[in-house]
């Protein structure tokens, strides 16, 4: 049983897949305690890890259940994405678009959902699909990569998103362009990081 587990470990798709399943998992029992846990701007300084959680929490079922499903489709789409890769965004990237929102739009005072988060790993991972050896990742990184730009144009030019309908509150648009930027400084980052350690005697 062990060693087949092991096997399953090893195999990176399936790995992401046990990641992505347990974030979602947990991102789900978070929503249980969605007062405590929700960004609140006027909360910040007294209860720092909103920061992260708010991003993990929901305002509806409808909300939560869209964000799933963009979650666990990751591992579908992306075969060969990192366990690694996906877990650093995962805590980064609430962080640092929380940050923004608190120096940008202090006037925010509420904010809850994935979305933000999800622009940027989706992004992160299609750039990272787009260098891999096998053409199928290759293209549909490159499909996913013109999707979230088309996407995150669309709602730039608009002003508004289809999705504030499903989930009955408005959405923060801010947060998808937030993620999409900081989603590609971060993949930068990884790049650079990744050559650097492959310099490394």
């Amino acid at each position: 049983m062990l060693n087949r587990l092991k096997l399953v470990w090893e195999n990176p798709r399936y790995r992401l897949r046990m990641v992505v399943y347990g974030a979602a998992l947990f991102m789900t029992c978070c929503q249980l305690f969605f007062s405590q846990l929700v960004y609140i701007s006027s909360l910040l300084h007294a209860e720092p890890w909103r920061l992260w959680t708010g991003h993990w929490v929901h305002l509806g079922a409808w909300h939560w259940g869209l964000n799933v499903i963009a979650l666990v489709l990751l591992p579908e789409i992306f075969f060969q994405a990192s366990s690694r890769v996906f877990l650093f965004l995962w805590f980064a990237l609430p962080i640092l678009i929380s940050l923004l929102f608190s120096f940008f739009m202090p006037t925010l005072s509420l904010y809850a959902g994935l979305s933000g988060v999800l622009h940027g790993l989706y992004l992160v991972m299609a750039l990272n699909a787009i260098s891999s050896k096998n053409a199928n990742e290759r293209f549909m990184g490159w499909i996913v990569v013109f999707g979230v730009c088309l996407k995150v144009g669309c709602e730039l030019y608009s002003g508004n998103s289809q999705t504030a309908k499903l989930i009955g509150a408005p959405v923060i648009l801010q947060a998808h362009q937030y993620g999409v930027g900081l989603g590609f400084i971060l993949w930068l980052f990884i790049l650079v990081w990744g050559r650097m350690r492959h310099s490394l005697p």
